[in-house]
């Protein structure tokens, strides 16, 4: 088969998308394109602060520098993708059966890209390739693969070299697991947790607000649960799963404002672990309703998402319910036990309207290879989305990549041993057709 060109690659290349099917109990709302756009508009520069009466949060450490990136940063257009080098890599492993390093060799391998291109390349390729051996338990020259991925990557460099350089560090910690190995030569790196804590929290409220996908996933929700409670004085909203809030001061801001139907009542519960610790936001939250006028009541409730029951809710038979899960399904996919308990539990609300939004992706299927090319090619997105909205030297993006994609990759690709689900029974117990399935959204249909 003779390959195709690099450029042929890149102009076949499919674009992550999110797709969005909301329904509410009882009637059918118009699809309004423009919604989540017209809302961002009225409401987004809400997201960049939360009032402590009139003092702004300040987010400590996490300033954007201006400096001579300005440079590099008008020619990132030209910059090719790590998701665009993934796609390339997994073509050229499918036609070349006869291993990599007759890879490296290859004239048509080399054909159209430069030097550093290659090299970005390669990398992927040999990551891939190791991955292929780890599956097949061939420790040893997957060891060797990995060890020459992490020496040829810079942790501050192209997101190819950042994604692969992760995955690389934590398969090698796979296969000390599988052989029984110990790294006395491992870096240990002595930290305080409560400040690790606030400095992710505050890079992870850093991306909330220069993310455009996550902005746009939130208002499109928020959006059409306004438009779904249009004519209802008592709101009740249930938001459900690991958040900082940003996205509450948008609703509240658009109810505040509302002429048509005054509110007379705003509540929102957050359903959360106590480690979330989200109290502070409660208290901004509260203090942000008093100066816009709008009666306000914020609950939380600490409890885990596949474990909810309807009397731990405060309901009022006079309030419009919604219920707003956003990114939190995929943490439950692992056990659709647990998935079908918190479905259980919405369905016994009995919400005015639910609004789900997810990631598509697979990173808990029954094979090992696609489980992990799943996983490697979402965090590849995601690394570019970060690379686009902020500065290379941003604290913020190092620190969510270290730590919070870092978990993302473990949880994506355990051990081969350790796999726990087969996707039939996570389709079954969320009733999903597998249109809506590959469509990145998850809908429960609750009538």
């Amino acid at each position: 088969m003779t390959p195709h060109s690099a450029e042929a690659i890149l102009n076949n290349e499919l674009p992550l998308t999110m797709s969005y099917r909301l329904e509410a109990k009882k009637e059918v709302i118009p699809c309004n394109l423009h919604a989540p756009f017209e809302i961002l508009n009225k409401y987004g520069s809400q997201m960049k602060r939360l009032r402590d009466g009139n003092k702004p949060i300040q987010l400590k450490l996490f300033e954007t520098k201006l400096n001579s990136e300005t440079e590099s940063n008008s020619s990132s257009s030209q910059v090719i993708s790590a998701d665009s080098i993934l796609r390339m890599a997994k073509m050229e492993l499918l036609q070349k059966n006869s291993g990599f390093s007759n890879l490296s060799n290859s004239s048509e391998f080399d054909s159209g890209l430069d030097h550093n291109k290659v090299k970005l390349l390669k990398l992927a390729l040999c990551l891939l390739n190791a991955a292929e051996k780890f599956s097949h338990k061939d420790y040893d020259e997957a060891e060797k693969l990995l060890n020459s991925v992490v020496l040829a990557s810079h942790d501050d460099g192209h997101p190819i070299e950042r994604v692969v350089t992760c995955f690389a560090r934590d398969l090698k910690e796979r296969i000390d697991s599988e052989t029984g190995k110990f790294d006395l030569e491992r870096e240990v790196v002595h930290v305080d947790m409560d400040e690790t804590l606030v400095d992710l929290r505050t890079a992870i409220h850093t991306c909330e607000q220069k993310l455009s996908f996550n902005q746009i996933a939130h208002f499109t929700g928020i959006q059409t649960i306004l438009d779904s409670v249009g004519s209802a004085q008592r709101i009740h909203f249930i938001d459900i799963g690991k958040k900082l809030g940003s996205h509450w001061i948008v609703m509240m801001h658009a109810l505040a404002n509302r002429k048509d139907c005054p509110i007379e009542q705003l509540k929102i519960t957050a359903v959360c672990t106590p480690k979330d610790n989200i109290e502070k936001s409660g208290k901004l939250l509260s203090s942000f309703a008093e100066s816009m006028k709008l009666p306000f009541i914020f609950k939380i409730l600490h409890s885990e998402m596949y474990a909810l029951e309807k009397d731990m809710f405060e309901l009022e038979k006079d309030e419009a319910l919604a219920v707003y899960l956003v990114y939190s399904l995929i943490t439950l996919s692992a056990s659709p036990k647990n998935i079908e308990s918190l479905i259980k539990g919405i369905k016994n609300l009995n919400p005015h309207i639910m609004v789900v939004n997810e990631i598509e992706v697979n990173i808990h299927g029954s094979d090992f290879i696609n489980r992990f090319h799943e996983s490697l090619f979402l965090c590849s997105a995601m690394f570019d989305h970060l690379g686009d909205c902020l500065e290379r030297d941003n604290q913020c993006r190092k620190i969510v990549e270290k730590i919070y994609f870092q978990a993302i990759i473990k949880n994506g690709v355990p051990h081969i041993c350790s796999l726990p689900t087969d996707e039939e029974s996570f389709k079954q117990c969320c009733k999903i057709h597998p249109p809506t399935l590959s469509g990145g959204n998850i809908l429960q249909d609750l009538e």
